[in-house]
């Protein structure tokens, strides 16, 4: 039997931050101009190894941790602010940025060009920010590369493409 297939693309792959002050009302702004998105999953594991195993390994997965990297464009706009999703990054990524005010909400998902996004491929989770300028030459498009660090565990959520957001 042949199954009818079609080539799926890295460009589609969408990233939001919530750019709300309030977290029981997000404001998902998706991330514009946006290139490399690299989600990271690394299991966290413990040795239950026993006898029975007769010497092999016996990894339980207890948790994860996850990263998750991208580039993103420069773009400025008339009053000299960049973009709010990015400005929202570089807030996330100040030097007095702390503790839970260094702490950003994103979500992650499938976001095809055309046709139907896979329903279970989506995340959501609560990561701290670093953002560092990403084009250095001379004439080169400015940018940043980001890097979200997982503060616990990605959560499965409804593929927001899923709706036509």
């Amino acid at each position: 039997m042949t199954v009818s297939t079609e080539f799926g693309f890295s460009y589609e792959y969408a990233v939001d931050i919530d750019v709300s002050s309030d977290p029981e009302t997000p404001d998902w702004q998706r991330i514009r101009f946006i290139s490399a998105v690299d989600p990271q999953v690394t299991p966290v594991t413990e040795d239950a190894a026993t006898y029975d195993d007769k010497g092999a390994p016996n990894e339980v997965k207890l948790s994860e941790s996850w990263t998750l990297g991208f580039t993103v464009q420069q773009h400025r706009q008339a009053d000299g602010s960049y973009l709010p999703e990015v400005e929202k990054l570089l807030e996330l990524s100040r030097p007095d940025a702390v503790g839970n005010a260094a702490t950003g909400r994103f979500r992650w998902y499938d976001y095809p060009n055309s046709g139907t996004p896979n329903p279970d491929e989506a995340y959501e989770g609560d990561a701290t920010v670093s953002v560092n300028r990403g084009q250095t030459g001379n004439a080169s498009i400015g940018g940043w590369s980001v890097t979200l660090t997982g503060r616990g565990r990605r959560r499965s959520i409804p593929n927001p493409a899923a709706d036509g957001s």
